[in-house]
Formats: C-alpha cells, sequence, structure tokens
C-alpha cells in the first residue's frame, strides 16, 4: 500500500509540477504568415475583405456542418460548427493596402492584419495575429510544438487556400466577340450610387437586392438581367452609376424614393461576352474597341453598358460569371450587310468542374 500511496503521490506532483509549467509559459503571441499571390493587389483586398467570399478559403468553415451569419453592412461574420463559434469583425480598412479585424473562436479574442504589397508578378499577401492564450491553449501549444505550429497553420492554410483559388478562378477567363447587336428600347428601375473604381463591382452588385425587393413589394414585372449605365467612369478613381432592373413598363415613383424609373433608347452597339471574373472587363472592352477599329466601325461617345448575366450569389465561382458588354457605335448598318464575328478566347472555363 506504501507503494501505491508513493506512486499516487509522485503522480499528483507531477501533475501539479506540469500544471505550473504550462501557466507559467508566456500567455502572448504574435505569428505572421506570408505568401505571394500571382493575382493584383486590388482583387487580392477586395477578395479578403468580402466576408460573403469567407466560405470559399476559412479554414473555419466546414461545407457540411457549418452554419453562416452577417450583420447587415457585412461587416460582421459568424461561423458556428455545433457548438463551436468563430466571429470576425471589420475594425477598419486602409484602401487596398492592409485591413484589420478582430477574431473572437471560443470566447478566446484574437487580432488579425492583413496586408497587401504589389510585386512584380502580382501580391504579397502578409497576415499576422496577436493574442493572450489562455491554459488550454498553452496546452495545446506545448503539445504541438509551439504556437506557430498550433495556431499559425490555421493562417498558412487560409492563406493557401486564398492562393489556390484566385489562381484559378480569377485567371481562368474567357472574351468572344458576339458582333453588332440591337440594345432594345428598355423600361428599367434602378439606384444611382458612386464609389471608387476599385470597389464598383462589389458595391453595385448590393443594390441588385434592394431592386428585386422592390419588384416584388409593387408587383413588377422584370423580364431581363440586372445592368449597369455609367455616368462617368475614370479608370483611376471614381464611377459615378445606376444599377437598372428591365421590367415590363414605364415606371414612376415617388419623390424622394430611393429607386426610380428610367428608359434606355434603342441603339446599335458592339456584343462582347466576357465569362470570368470583373476584372477582366476592361480587357473585355479593349478586345471590342480593336473589333470597332479592324471592322471600320465607329464608337460613339458614350459609355459602355455592362449585363450580369450570371453573377454571385447564385454562382459563387468567379471563372463562370457571365457579363455581356455593349459597346454603343454608330447606325450606319441600314442596308443589310453581313459582319464576321471573331472570337478571341484567353482561356478556357469548360474544363472547371462545378460546384458541390
Amino acid at each position: 500500500m506504501k507503494i501505491l500511496k508513493y506512486i499516487f503521490l509522485l503522480l499528483v506532483l507531477c501533475c501539479v509540477a506540469a500544471f505550473v509549467f504550462v501557466a507559467t509559459q508566456p500567455g502572448e503571441y504574435f505569428i505572421t504568415k506570408s505568401k505571394e499571390i500571382t493575382v493584383s493587389k486590388d482583387i487580392v483586398s477586395n477578395f479578403i475583405n468580402d466576408y460573403k467570399k469567407w466560405n470559399l478559403w476559412n479554414p473555419n468553415f466546414d461545407k457540411s456542418v457549418s452554419k453562416e451569419f452577417f450583420s447587415d453592412d457585412l461587416k460582421n461574420y459568424t461561423i458556428k460548427n455545433g457548438s463551436q463559434t468563430t466571429y470576425y469583425e471589420t475594425i477598419e480598412q486602409f484602401g487596398m493596402d492592409s485591413l484589420i479585424q478582430k477574431m473572437k473562436k471560443n470566447d478566446v479574442s484574437r487580432s488579425i492584419v492583413w496586408r497587401f504589397k504589389s510585386t512584380s508578378s502580382g501580391t504579397l499577401v502578409i497576415c499576422e495575429m496577436k493574442g493572450t492564450m489562455n491554459f488550454e491553449q498553452k496546452l495545446y501549444s506545448i503539445l504541438q510544438n509551439g504556437v506557430e505550429n498550433y495556431l499559425g497553420e490555421e493562417l498558412s492554410i487560409g492563406i493557401e487556400n486564398i492562393s489556390n483559388y484566385l489562381s484559378d478562378q480569377i485567371n481562368t477567363y474567357s472574351i468572344k466577340i458576339k458582333g453588332v447587336e440591337t440594345f432594345k428600347r428598355t423600361f428599367y428601375i434602378y439606384q444611382k450610387d458612386s464609389c471608387s473604381i476599385s470597389i464598383f463591382y462589389t458595391e453595385s452588385k448590393r443594390k441588385i437586392p434592394d431592386l428585386l425587393k422592390f419588384a416584388q413589394q409593387n408587383s413588377l414585372t422584370y423580364i431581363n438581367k440586372p445592368f449597369v449605365l455609367f455616368d462617368y467612369w475614370n479608370r483611376n478613381s471614381e464611377a459615378k452609376f445606376s444599377i437598372c432592373l428591365p421590367v415590363q413598363e414605364e415606371i414612376i415613383t415617388s419623390e424622394g424614393s430611393d429607386i426610380s424609373g428610367g428608359e434606355v433608347k434603342e441603339f446599335k452597339a458592339l456584343k462582347i461576352s466576357l465569362t470570368g471574373d470583373y476584372s477582366h472587363v476592361r480587357k473585355a472592352c479593349n478586345v471590342g474597341y480593336a473589333y470597332i477599329k479592324k471592322n471600320k466601325l465607329i464608337a460613339l461617345d458614350k459609355n459602355h453598358v455592362e449585363s450580369y448575366i450570371v453573377f454571385a450569389p447564385e454562382e459563387q465561382s468567379p471563372s463562370r460569371w457571365l457579363t455581356d458588354i455593349y459597346i454603343p457605335i454608330k447606325n450606319k448598318f441600314a442596308r443589310k450587310k453581313e459582319i464576321k464575328v471573331e472570337t478571341e478566347t484567353l482561356a478556357k472555363t469548360s474544363d472547371i468542374p462545378k460546384n458541390n
């Protein structure tokens, strides 16, 4: 019995010593992970700043069990995996250069800073995480040979997922010239807005649900996909635009309404179809203008029209988004004349597997 008592006391002493050893380990930590991604800085920054896309790369999100929740302003994001809850909050964004967030996982808070630096081949993404470990986290960090292996692995997996996704989805696209078409007279409801060019495609899409809701509440029949009319576009600064939803008949709204009614007069245009991310719209327009010059057409001094045929959230993969672009041209085709249609395909999208 004495031997058993000594063994028991020894085990108790070992447990106490282990407890003291773990408890006295440094609690504060600072972890940095980085990776160069072959995608431009604005695309990477906007992608990471969009919580709607975090289920595409975040290692805390499991498609089979996770549920996600968003605040109305999309600055707060919550992932629930059974009893485990992970909460993110955007604290501040400094243009396309950096992003500060707060993360809380199972009641333990962390601070996360994303930094984006342009390189000759793309963007250097740097993710910094700091916080204070509780006793359980200290124990796990010891068992996994350090906090870098325990908490840092999550950062590494996340950045690697971002790189793989963007490199595949953003760099896969195709541009096709569809020929000269008539953009028919169209009635529409719309919302006006303005924003910097860098966030235009994120901001403009946020207006579409409002238009759809307005149409449903007022029993309006929308007859086609949303499109955008540009009042002003400066590729280096700002866009002023109207996001529009085509409807069956002319609409007159009450004064002071955020949503108004409008009409597009019929015009001739060169139609270009872009399959892929919106970052390639400028390339698609350049292909269109080159076609206009080659075929001796005359482009009007008007901004192009973008019609969003396939887009998020219905389709989450940017490589499968479909945007039709209409460049207004002078109407000189009253006489019948066949124009040869050329197609320029810059990348294939047919081999991309569909989302499960």
